[in-house]
């Protein structure tokens, strides 16, 4: 990861847990905080089952390539 990701990442970390769906091997995303799963349903359901059935979760695909802002 570049330095302004990483910055980027550990500043998101501080309020909120990131589940990364990917191929990428599960013991290098967990060396990069963040948590592993192999299918997007795999991570909501860790995501409603850690949080609550009422929970806000934010999927983004392409999540790498993808720069979100709050209106």
């Amino acid at each position: 990861l570049g330095g302004h990701k990483a910055a980027a990442i550990a500043m998101v970390l501080e309020n909120a847990d990131i589940f990364l769906v990917s191929e990428m091997d599960p013991d290098f995303v967990k060396n990069i905080f963040l948590t592993p799963f192999d299918s997007a349903q795999k991570a909501l359901d860790a995501a409603f089952e850690r949080l609550g059935p009422d929970a806000t979760v934010l999927a983004m695909p392409y999540g790498g390539s993808t720069l979100p802002f709050i209106k």
